[in-house]
C-alpha cells in the first residue's frame, strides 16, 4: 500500500493538505501558500526528480519527514521533506531541503523550465520561516566512527575518515554563526537522529537538516546535511572552501559548470545569479 505521506509530498493526494498549506522549497526563500499552488509546486518537483518512494522516514514530536534520492545527469542528489499537521491530521506546512549544491543547481535548471518562479534565487527582506513553532536545545552529537562518511550539502564527493570529517566540520563551523535548533527527529527503523536548525551565513539565514546515522557502538557512521535556500548555500560553500584551502582536491568542489564538463576550479563567486 502506498505511503500516504509520500503520496502527499509527490503531489498525488491534495486532500491530505489543508486549504492554506504552505511550502518552503530548497531553491527559493519565501513560502508558497495555498493548496492549489503547493500541489502544483510539488508536482513540478516530482516531474523533475522522478522519485516514487522514500529512502528514509523521520519522526519527531511536531515534525515528521522523508528523504528522497534521485539521479540528475548521472549525479546523485537528495532532498528531505519535513511536514507539520493540524489537529485533524492534515498537512499544514511542508519544508524541503536539498543536497549537494552543484547537483541541486542542475535540478534548478530543470525546475526553471517548468516554472521560473520556483527557481528564483532572490532572498527577499525577511528570513525564511519554519518549520515548527519553537526552538529547542541542541542534540548531543556522539563520537565519530573511524570510517565515518560525510554527505555534504556543498561537496560533490563523499569524504571519509574521522580526522578528515572533523576538519571539514570545523571549517563549516567557521563559516556560519548563531546556530539555533528547531527540532530533533528520530530515524525510523534504525539508530540515528536528525537535527533541524537555522544558522546565519553572510548575513542571511540558512536552514539545515543534519541526519546522523549510528553504528552498533553508538558512533556516527554517516552524516547527511541538507540545506535551503540554494543561494545562501552557495555562500556556505564559498566559506568552507576558503577555510579548507587545498585540504580537499578539486574533485570535491565541482561547480554546476564542472558537472556539465567545464572547468573544475571553484568560481571566484560561487553564487550564481538568475
Amino acid at each position: 500500500m502506498p505511503d500516504p505521506l509520500v503520496a502527499a509530498l509527490l503531489g498525488h493526494n491534495p486532500q491530505a493538505l489543508t486549504d492554506d498549506v504552505s511550502l518552503a522549497t530548497p531553491l527559493t526563500s519565501s513560502r508558497i501558500a495555498g493548496r492549489e499552488a503547493v500541489v502544483a509546486a510539488l508536482g513540478a518537483y516530482t516531474d523533475v526528480i522522478g522519485a516514487t518512494d522514500a529512502d528514509l522516514r523521520l519522526k519527531g514530536e511536531e515534525l515528521e519527514g522523508t528523504v528522497f534520492t534521485t539521479t540528475v545527469d548521472g549525479h546523485t542528489a537528495q532532498i528531505v521533506a519535513l511536514v507539520t499537521r493540524n489537529a485533524a491530521g492534515l498537512i499544514d506546512t511542508i519544508d524541503i531541503y536539498g543536497r549537494p549544491w552543484p547537483y541541486m543547481a542542475l535540478i534548478r535548471e530543470r525546475i526553471a523550465e517548468v516554472d521560473p518562479k520556483l527557481a528564483d534565487p532572490q532572498l527577499g527582506t525577511s528570513p525564511p520561516e519554519g518549520p515548527g513553532t519553537s526552538w529547542t536545545d541542541p542534540p548531543t552529537i556522539p563520537p565519530l566512527a573511524d570510517d565515518v562518511t560525510l554527505f555534504s550539502p556543498v561537496l560533490t564527493g563523499e569524504p571519509t575518515g574521522k580526522a578528515v570529517i572533523a576538519r571539514i566540520l570545523a571549517a563549516a563551523a567557521q563559516s556560519y554563526r548563531d546556530p539555533k535548533f528547531r527540532a530533533v527527529l528520530q530515524i525510523e527503523g534504525q539508530p540515528g537522529f536528525a537535527a533541524v536548525m537555522d544558522e546565519v551565513v553572510e548575513g542571511n539565514v540558512l536552514q539545515l537538516v543534519e541526519i546522523f546515522t549510528l553504528n552498533a557502538h553508538g558512533e556516527v557512521t554517516e552524516i547527511r546535511i541538507f540545506t535551503r535556500p540554494w543561494a545562501v548555500t552557495a555562500d556556505l560553500r564559498q566559506g568552507i572552501h576558503e577555510h579548507l584551502g587545498n585540504f580537499l582536491g578539486p574533485e570535491y568542489w565541482g561547480s554546476p559548470d564542472q558537472v556539465r564538463g567545464a572547468s573544475p576550479a571553484l568560481p571566484d563567486n560561487a553564487k550564481l545569479s538568475g
